[in-house]
């Protein structure tokens, strides 16, 4: 059976997405949607399109390649029929997807998930699908609540890319129809003030030859001052917060002496003393051929900031403990391994086994199992563990990375104290639910030389041997690449008196 668009309205997204220009807005946040959106609920291929006030279509892909054919088959159109979000574990049973020839070809699509952002309108028939995010796996997932919650506030965050998009067309269109139509002023000054208010956007324009300033009632709203105050470039400077004022210069400057324009997002702080995330753009405008002024934009993106800082939150950090997640490590980690090699400082990492976690739940119930694990978390996170960083590499796997020369000088205390304290019985309800952990631990010494994958086995090794060891707690592995360092491995502790003090590096095979 040959795969049919579910309704006419997405035969003409399915037209639409055919063409061959693709609209000219910046992707990157569309890319940011879509690698959040994967990371998230672990689906291999997301797809991201956001329509433009004129009728194309922006995408963006996470994950393999092939956007033009997903496109063309145009799975992702099953979601922007559909009002709410789409989810199907299983595609092959789901309606609206199983005889799509993505679900029934050799790719093998077996789950999906998407949802579609549409148009405000008071009437519900009118509005019309501007946006669609879907999420496609080649192995079956099972999408919770927390995945539905993620879908909507993606759906959200494209109503919003949209009514941006809309405003900041309505703006340049007005700001040229005020050039090529006086008649027309008072008019369309008034809808450029709307199009301003409705964006969080102002224009300026600045006279390079006496530094003149011009600002529209949208910039003086967003520095939060009234529209008659009068205002320098060096006052107007002073707004920005940090590094960002001498970066506002830079640009400016540089406008000024090389004709370059400029585009980022900065820290603000508005005369109310109010933070804000804002959008600066600014070109060099010519007269009989020579530079005169300096013409751009501002945007308040405070909201689409926030969000997007949320969403980057949602997708790093362990719901339960609250600690940051493996993709996070991954990342500060290789951050660490840099600046252990520039500052020629060691770093350590320990990865922790919580060994009775499977028995408390068994046994004293799933809450219980997540209040170890929260009580542990509490104990990697605490301020005599000052400078390192935690995180929850899955299941029972907890990890920390130690970067203070202390802590690393003085590992074995360090192993020693973080044992007794996860290894406390857990007061669960009144009852006393005995706990246990393992410990592994690796150091990258400066003149080392190796991954951060080969550290992290390293301390597993490590963590392996200790928990064969029925006497020892936790390991410290040989340092890699160092053949002039060693390492003892402590396990003497006083609620172990049978506890050994054993080499780390005749403890079956821990050399790299």
């Amino acid at each position: 059976m040959e795969w049919v668009a579910p309704s006419s309205q997405n035969q003409h997204l399915l037209a639409l997405a055919r063409q061959e220009t693709q609209a000219r807005a910046d992707a990157s946040p569309l890319s940011a949607l879509a690698a959040t959106l994967a990371r998230a609920i672990d689906c291999e291929t997301v797809v991201v399109r956001l329509r433009d006030p004129s009728h194309q279509w922006t995408s963006a892909q996470y994950g393999a390649t092939g956007l033009g054919c997903l496109l063309e088959q145009s799975i992702a159109l099953a979601a922007a029929d559909h009002v709410g979000p789409l989810i199907a574990p299983d595609a092959a049973r789901h309606p609206l997807l199983r005889d799509h020839p993505l679900v029934t070809s050799d790719a093998k699509v077996l789950s999906f998930a998407g949802i579609a952002a549409f148009t405000d309108t008071d009437d519900s028939t009118l509005s019309e699908a501007v946006g669609v995010i879907c999420a496609l796996s080649e192995e079956r997932r099972e999408f919770g609540p927390e995945a539905t919650a993620l879908l909507e506030s993606m759906s959200a965050l494209m109503r919003s890319l949209y009514a941006q998009n809309i405003a900041l067309h309505r703006h340049a269109h007005n700001s040229a129809a005020l050039e090529q139509d006086m008649e027309g002023t008072r008019r369309l000054q008034r809808q450029f003030r709307q199009a301003e208010r409705i964006a969080s956007i102002g224009s300026w324009r600045m006279a390079i030859d006496d530094g003149d300033l011009h600002w529209s009632e949208g910039v003086y709203a967003i520095h939060e001052l009234p529209h008659d105050a009068n205002i320098s470039v060096a006052d107007a400077v002073n707004y920005y917060a940090g590094p960002d004022r001498q970066k506002i210069l830079t640009a400016i400057e540089r406008a000024v002496q090389t004709g370059e324009s400029y585009d980022f997002e900065a820290d603000f702080i508005g005369a109310k003393g109010n933070a804000k995330r804002v959008r600066v753009a600014g070109e060099v405008e010519l007269s009989d051929g020579r530079p005169a002024a300096l013409v751009g934009v501002i945007q308040d993106i405070s909201d689409k900031h926030r969000l997007m800082q949320e969403l980057e939150h949602r997708a790093t950090t362990d719901s339960l403990t609250g600690l940051p997640n493996r993709d996070k490590f991954n990342d500060k980690l290789a951050d660490a391994m840099r600046a252990t090699m520039e500052n020629k400082s060691p770093l350590g990492v320990v990865i922790i086994d919580l060994d009775n976690l499977r028995s408390v739940n068994d046994n004293a119930g799933q809450a219980a199992g997540d209040e170890l694990l929260c009580r542990a978390s509490a104990i990697l996170r605490g301020s005599w563990l000052r400078g390192s960083f935690a995180a929850r590499l899955g299941g029972d796997e907890l990890v920390l990375l130690l970067q203070d020369d202390r802590h690393i000088a003085q590992l074995p205390a360090v192993l020693d104290r973080l044992a007794a304290e996860l290894a406390a019985p857990l007061d669960y309800n009144g009852r006393a639910v005995p706990t246990g952990a393992s410990l592994g631990a690796s150091i990258l010494h400066p003149g080392g030389n190796c991954s951060g994958i080969e550290l992290l086995e390293n301390a597993d090794r490590a963590l392996n041997a200790a928990k064969r060891e029925s006497e020892v707690c936790f390991l410290i592995a040989p340092p890699i690449n160092c053949a002039d360092c060693t390492a003892d491995c402590h396990a003497d502790r006083p609620w172990a008196p049978q506890a050994a003090i054993m080499s780390a590096q005749a403890a079956v095979g821990l050399a790299s």
